[in-house]
């Protein structure tokens, strides 16, 4: 796949997942993530698969279809919008005589566009090693030759084959000892902040919901956002400073998108991960897409998956002045969520969100009336944890009125006033 590359996209669905407004989302979906990698779509086709082929996937009479049409639009690239195992992709590459990817590699390649950090890097080159590892067999046929040796002293030699999927096994072995220690420096990057006084929430949300423009609304940040998917996949956090004084710790993440290989979800795993640690979770959802709806559930059902979404959470209804449909609007107000119906390129419902945030805020604070002894070496821990309102020093012990993160409080219990 490549700039000014033209593609002929084929969608299988299978058995129930055929509904027309399923087809207009897929549709549209793909479209957006070749969009993304600046692939112009000549022709897109659907088939119902009653049985998998396991040459093609799809029948032979369709897939010689697919061919045909691949032939006639003079198409650079065949997509399929579904993942396809080693077999049927050359079985479908001889038969196109066209490169062909499916949805994985679709998705890898926007990932490799838009990576920056050195963690998101090496992730995805772990992520594209584990594909590609595979389909080295048929890629080229010098992967069948033999590698050359002094003949009496080294034999036939190493079959290039072997030598390319060995060499493969020790980058993945490497990167993965890179990943180990960046995530152990994040980790205790993460603990130190946890102690600190403020109250983290990771936004999440289907891609393209406007997770990126909300976090440069509130606090004027300069995170790239545009109207592509997956614009956004480094982690990037920001401090949220609320009227009433308090401050809140923000985290943009990777967008969710429909039928995610758990590879890439798993390469991405440092923005996730932000969820996971995150004291809350802020769900964005955008109102005008026409299946907002299933957004919001592959959203949760990714939550669940990584253990989050039993969190504090709270739902953002972005772009309410393009709302599609009432209903939806209706469904995701009464998931038991609480909720804000906002629009950011309008600016409209901001101080309901900036009120809602003050509630998460203040649910994880208690104001605490302590006496502590002189030499306590717990005042310092409160400058650190706290909001210290009052301090005032006695005879015999400090009087100290602080606003303590719940999770906190029990180191203090034994120092109330009212002991």
């Amino acid at each position: 796949m490549g700039v000014n590359n033209t593609a002929v996209v084929a969608i299988p669905y299978f058995k129930d997942d055929s509904s027309p407004l399923l087809t207009k989302n897929r549709e549209e979906e793909i479209k957006s993530l070749l969009s993304t990698l600046d692939i112009d779509i000549v022709y897109t086709l659907s088939y119902t698969i009653k049985e998998i082929n396991s040459s093609f996937l799809f029948g032979k009479g369709q897939a010689e279809e697919i061919a045909t049409i691949v032939k006639a639009f003079n198409a650079t690239d065949l997509i399929v919008d579904g993942f396809l195992s080693p077999r049927v992709e050359k079985n479908l590459e001889k038969l196109c005589m066209v490169d062909v990817s499916d949805r994985e590699a679709v998705i890898l390649s926007i990932f490799f566009k838009n990576a920056k950090s050195r963690e998101a890097r090496a992730q995805l080159e772990r992520a594209q090693a584990i594909y590609l590892k595979p389909r080295l067999i048929g890629r080229n046929h010098s992967l069948s030759q033999q590698r050359g040796g002094v003949r009496g002293a080294k034999g036939e030699g190493e079959r290039q084959l072997e030598l390319d999927r060995r060499n493969i096994d020790k980058r993945i072995n490497a990167l993965d000892r890179e990943l180990r220690e960046i995530k152990k420096n994040r980790a205790t990057k993460s603990k130190k902040r946890g102690y600190s006084q403020y109250v983290s929430l990771a936004l999440t949300g289907y891609t393209n919901a406007g997770k990126s423009t909300l976090l440069n609304k509130l606090t004027g940040a300069n995170v790239l956002s545009e109207d592509k998917l997956f614009a956004t996949l480094d982690t990037t956090i920001r401090t949220l400073s609320l009227p009433s004084g308090g401050k809140l710790l923000l985290s943009d993440t990777v967008g969710f998108i429909s039928n995610l290989p758990h590879s890439l979800i798993d390469a991405f795993s440092s923005t996730l991960e932000e969820a996971l640690s995150a004291d809350g979770i802020i769900i964005v959802c955008d109102l005008s897409h026409e299946n907002a709806i299933g957004c919001f559930e592959t959203t949760k059902e990714t939550l669940k998956e990584l253990g989050a979404f039993d969190k504090v959470c709270l739902l953002v209804l972005n772009k309410c002045d393009c709302i599609n449909d009432l209903f939806s609007l209706e469904f995701l107000k009464s998931q038991g969520i609480p909720s804000v119906t906002i629009s950011l390129r309008e600016n409209i419902g901001m101080n309901n969100l900036i009120d809602e945030l003050e509630k998460i805020n203040d649910s994880f604070f208690s104001l605490l009336e302590l006496s502590l002894p002189l030499d306590s070496p717990l005042v310092n821990e409160l400058y650190k944890s706290s909001s210290i309102k009052k301090i005032e020093y006695l005879d015999s012990s400090i009087a100290i009125t602080a606003r303590l993160p719940k999770a906190h409080i029990n180191r203090f219990l034994p120092y109330l006033s009212s002991n």
